[in-house]
């Protein structure tokens, strides 16, 4: 409920569960059928309202209107609700039908950000890219009018594989582009001329790229994009001729990158995020991540990714690349701390939107094409919708992730988890609200600090205050004669209550 403060509104005491879907598979592009109740009750409360009475004052009334903001969910969750298919050459929303984007082998490769560059930019005419010039125009704004025209050429689908389309998936054609159906969100009178619909998941978005960023510098052949095939890519493209694969009679060899670290460097980046030590609540211990023969980084979950990405790796990644690599990580990993800040600053994100042209085109110039997934692309999308829609904070999945696992803590019944989570909800509200007015007990509303460092009085004596919780084992630490007197001293000299006594 974004009616909140902004410090309230994400606090697992002011979300609501308002739909259920039962599983245990996704219901995927069919979602709309689940979602009829709730844009049933989003309708009514946006024409009727509801009676509502004021908490400042008991005896009055008014009609309560609420309204849809937008979405957050992760990308592919984001296909299913807008529509809009997540996968194909015009994968990207925003970008729609001009996304760029290319074919490498087995895959889908969206590369090709130079055409967000200015006209007359000199990259424009650079071979280093893909061996060719590029003179496209960046991709148009898309006004909701066009995306109305858009959604009318698209094809009424019924749920499910209905017999009528021979029970089989049924194919676009090619005036529908990526569009798989209108979504039933614009039934809602006011959707379709919100901007912001449907957020993109820096979460998300985050935890991939520095997956695919990690795993190529390290090397690491289950995640890293430096594959054979991206080897094999380049070739075609006839570019980067020190990277193609080469035969060394019956062995395929596959020459060293320079955005690759090195086995001695590796173990350095190992060793260094071993080391690092966070404050209390900060971040996991990641030491936990790292491979006992300090060759590899696994288990990472997203906020280790979060942390890495702003934290260590714009430093540790300093000497062990050269340094357009180095500085290039470096960008985008301070774009990412600039993004995630408490308060966003409309002429930095604007700055910033010119920016990551730049980062992108100079990783082109450095990884592969096969480096550049969907997720890679997003990025470039980011600031426009911290302009739209404020601090990513409020727009992320990070709370909605923590609040998914306590509702999946509810399920004590395993053949009826629906049924578990409803009961568990239920009473977890009832208790909530009930623990509002209890004051004589602690509960989760005056519940002290994780860490409450407020003075504790110990001693009578002011130097002995303290001005922190103390942690762990108490010890009895002996002292010389020396350093006794010299604390004596200072006792003598520094504590107001035996000022009397010394006169």
């Amino acid at each position: 409920m974004y009616n909140l403060p902004p410090w309230l509104c994400m606090k697992p005491e002011y979300l609501m569960l308002s739909l259920l879907i039962p599983g245990p598979q996704s219901p995927g592009k069919d979602m709309d059928v689940f979602l009829r109740p709730l844009i049933e009750e989003l309708n009514e409360l946006w024409e009727n309202g509801i009676d509502t009475r004021d908490a400042s004052n008991d005896r009055k009334v008014f009609k309560m209107r609420a309204a849809l903001l937008w979405t957050v969910n992760d990308f592919p969750a984001r296909s299913s609700l807008s529509g809009w298919s997540g996968q194909g050459y015009k994968a990207c929303p925003t970008c729609n039908e001009n996304t760029p984007s290319m074919r490498v082998i087995g895959k889908t490769a969206y590369f090709g950000h130079r055409r967000f560059l200015p006209s007359t930019h000199r990259w424009r005419s650079n071979l280093d890219f893909d061996g060719r010039t590029d003179r496209k125009r960046p991709p148009r704004r898309f006004s909701s009018v066009d995306i109305m025209d858009q959604l009318r050429r698209v094809k009424t689908n019924i749920p499910g594989k209905h017999p009528n389309y021979g029970g089989v998936k049924r194919k676009r054609g090619d005036d529908e582009l990526n569009w798989r159906k209108k979504s039933i969100f614009y039934e809602l009178p006011y959707w379709a001329e919100i901007e912001l619909k449907h957020n993109l998941d820096v979460m998300h978005i985050e935890k991939n790229i520095c997956d695919s960023l990690l795993g190529t510098l390290m090397g690491d052949p289950h995640k890293s994009k430096d594959t054979d095939n991206a080897r094999r890519d380049l070739q075609n493209l006839g570019i980067r001729s020190e990277l193609h694969l080469y035969e060394d009679g019956n062995k395929l060899m596959k020459p060293a990158a320079e955005y690759t670290f090195l086995e001695a460097n590796r173990r350095k980046f190992c060793r260094f995020v071993r080391s690092v030590k966070f404050p209390d609540g900060f971040a996991a211990n990641l030491w936990k991540n790292v491979a006992q023969n300090d060759s590899r980084i696994v288990g990472l979950k997203s906020h280790d990714c979060h942390v890495i990405m702003q934290r260590l790796l714009p430093v540790g990644c300093r000497s062990l690349v050269n340094k357009t690599i180095s500085s290039t990580i470096i960008e985008l990993c301070t774009f990412f701390n600039q993004l995630c800040a408490r308060t966003v600053n409309v002429t930095d994100m604007v700055k910033a939107q010119d920016q990551l042209v730049i980062i992108l085109c100079k990783l082109e110039r450095i990884f592969p094409p096969a480096f550049f997934d969907i997720m890679i692309h997003l990025v470039l999308h980011l600031p426009e919708e911290a302009i739209l829609g404020g601090p990513v904070f409020m727009r992320w999945m990070y709370p909605f992730e923590r609040y998914l696992k306590r509702l999946k803590d509810y399920v004590r019944n395993a053949a009826k988890p629906e049924g578990s989570i409803s009961e568990g909800y239920v009473v977890d509200e009832a208790l909530t609200f009930c623990s509002r007015y209890f004051d004589d007990i602690e509960t989760r509303f005056n519940r002290p600090d994780r860490n409450d460092d407020g003075i504790h009085r110990t001693r009578r004596l002011f130097v002995f205050e303290s001005q922190c919780k103390p942690m762990g084992k108490q010890s009895q630490v002996y002292v010389e004669k020396n350093m006794r007197d010299r604390a004596e001293f200072y006792i003598l000299n520094n504590s107001p209550e035996i000022e009397t006594y010394l006169k």
